[in-house]
């Protein structure tokens, strides 16, 4: 470009510059929206020679010279002698050398365009990868350091938006496409075993939408200028996920058969946990995850439910099926340590040598029992020296559980695999809340725990919406206590969250907080003000943001960048899903009227 064509204006010298901000006073015939990159190159009296890097935030106009409203109909018919002037408001973004005075009044301005722009977003400082995170308004990419993304200086994603058009998980889906869909976000995980073996775990929260990720989009085909938009960001092949494995909760009159619709049912793998693994694991835990669990002894009486379940608990005699016998009796030496009962290797024992549990209602059939047994001696062992309306208090919330969970524990099933795909989709979309929140705390904590001392590679993605759900701001439970645990430890471990809610302030602090990549889509007005990262002015127009416009702030760069992501091409919903899924598309609303039916008035759809 040249500099006649480059060359938008003077730094305004009627109005004082900062080392932060200034105005541009436009040429006539130069066109600058916002958001636009600037730069001004000023000579210092001591003949050092730097450069201003800017960005657009505001632009005004009006008549110089006009004093009253009514002066402009004069200035239009030429009575009245004005100016038309144009100004550009910017913000500095970078001034190199760092060395920090305001720009030369008067000084030239020029958009920051080849090197110039990559100076302004610092990418000149992403010497360890950068990764395209979308086109900014001009068109160009906007790239985001990857030593920020992967763990090595930073970590985790933290997306908010209105719900509908805050596409905060069209845009989780894009980054998470751009690490392991393309070459170069393959080339930017590292070594050949980071990416063989980076995995990602995407929990489904809506309908059946994202068990088709590894379908084409039929909306994408017909729209060439998206296409573009991926060629741009080094795509140029956009299409499906290809290594993807789905799950979802088994049918409750199917045996081991996912419960799906809009999927063939052998496509979807149903998950769950065998009543071994709930009690190995110490999956009782995330049984209590509502903010009133943990406020009374209720917490205490699970913790000493959890260890005696360690202590008593034994395989069933030629049994491979994953049904238990909880055992009358203990030997005398038996630890209390739930690490190291947890890590021993489980004896056997015939049915008759205790109560058998085949699954979650047997479970709380047994504990119900030993509540009501007229033995003090069995009641503190397995509850503490707690009082009735505590104990009653614990089994009441199993009892309610036992309906909800009913789908996930049971002999014969399997939990979600860490092989044989890249993503793993993980249907909790009809489960009860109490059952989404157990299942995204089982996972997590095997997830968590299997990183333990691993290292950082090979690396954990976790996409999670409704954050606000299963970590509130107020309140605490063992799901939420994972969740923080993740966002302050996760990047050295190699687990990375990218998470998304409707509102920053409805999520315990330390997610946003240790987030690297901050992204709003369309805020709500009431909310805007918790988003400090956003400047006063990006805050009021997040409140207007159209689909498929975010905000992105990270570490590298000082000053938000607002950016937008093409449409996708994998299909978010049954009925964008191409070719074969023609028929599933138009089988959308009779889809939806059974799920319903199928659901009842307790299950979210």
């Amino acid at each position: 470009m040249t500099l006649a064509r480059s060359h938008v204006g003077l730094v305004d010298g009627s109005t004082e510059s900062s080392s932060r901000t200034f105005y541009v006073v436009l040429e006539e015939n130069a066109v600058v929206q916002l958001d636009e990159l600037l730069s001004v190159t000023t000579v210092l009296a001591d003949g050092r020679e730097l450069t201003h890097y800017s960005i657009v935030t505001e632009l005004s106009s009006r008549f110089e010279g006009a004093d009253f409203p009514s002066d402009t109909a004069r200035v239009v018919d030429s009575t009245l002698p004005a100016e038309h002037v144009r100004r550009a408001q910017a913000r500095v973004l970078r001034v190199a050398p760092e060395v920090f005075v305001a720009p030369q009044a008067g000084a030239p301005v020029l958009r920051a365009s080849g090197h110039h722009r990559e100076l302004a977003l610092f990418e000149d400082e992403m010497s360890h990868g950068k990764l395209p995170i979308g086109l900014d308004l001009g068109g160009e990419p906007v790239y985001a350091d990857m030593r920020f993304v992967d763990g090595r200086a930073g970590a985790h994603v933290s997306i908010s938006g209105i719900s509908g058009v805050g596409t905060k998980t069209s845009y989780a889906l894009f980054l998470l496409y751009q690490l392991l869909e393309t070459e170069r976000g393959m080339n930017l995980l590292g070594g050949r075993a980071n990416r063989e073996n980076a995995r990602a775990f995407v929990f489904n929260t809506k309908g059946e939408d994202l068990l088709h990720l590894d379908r084409a989009n039929a909306v994408f085909a017909d729209r060439d200028d998206e296409r573009k938009k991926w060629n741009v960001l080094g795509v140029d092949n956009p299409g499906p996920f290809k290594s993807v494995r789905l799950y979802a909760p088994r049918r409750s009159d199917a045996g081991h058969v996912a419960d799906v619709r809009s999927r063939e049912m052998k496509e979807v793998h149903a998950y769950g946990w065998t009543p071994e693994q709930f009690i190995r694991q110490q999956l009782l835990q995330f049984c209590f995850t509502s903010q009133d669990d943990r406020t009374t002894q209720v917490g205490f009486v699970e913790q000493q439910v959890r260890i005696q379940l360690l202590r008593h608990f034994r395989r069933l005699a030629d049994d491979k099926s994953g049904a238990v016998v909880v055992a009358n009796t203990t030997a005398p030496n038996t630890s209390f340590d739930p690490d190291r009962l947890a890590g021993r290797e489980p004896e056997q024992a015939a049915a008759g040598a205790g109560h058998v549990v085949r699954d979650f209602g047997d479970l709380v059939g047994f504990l119900d029992g030993l509540a009501t047994a007229e033995d003090e001696r069995l009641q503190n062992l397995w509850f503490g020296r707690t009082t009735l309306g505590t104990r009653q208090a614990f089994l009441r919330r199993l009892l309610r559980l036992r309906r909800h969970l009913g789908a996930v524990i049971g002999i014969g099933l399997s939990p979600v695999s860490t092989e044989n795909a890249k993503v793993h989709v993980v249907d909790i979309s009809r489960l009860h809340e109490d059952a989404q929140r157990f299942v995204v705390g089982a996972l997590l904590d095997r997830v968590w725990n299997e990183k333990q001392g691993t290292g950082r590679e090979p690396l954990r993605f976790v996409v999670l919406d409704e954050l606000n759900k299963y970590a509130p701001a107020q309140g605490f439970s063992p799901l939420k206590e994972l969740l923080v645990d993740i966002a302050e430890r996760g990047r050295s471990l190699g687990v990375l969250l990218i998470g998304a809610q409707q509102a920053a302030s409805a999520v315990a602090p330390a997610l946003p907080r240790n987030a690297s990549l901050k992204v709003a889509g369309r805020l709500d007005a009431s909310e805007a003000d918790a988003y400090r990262f956003l400047t006063p002015a990006l805050r009021e127009r997040a409140t207007r943001f159209m689909p498929g416009t975010m905000v992105v702030s990270q570490p590298v760069v000082p000053e938000p960048i607002p950016i937008r992501f093409p449409f996708p091409p994998f299909a978010t919903n049954p009925g964008e899903a191409a070719k074969d899924d023609a028929a599933n598309a138009a089988r959308v609303d009779e889809i939806g009227r059974n799920m319903a039916a199928f659901a009842g008035p307790e299950v979210e759809l």
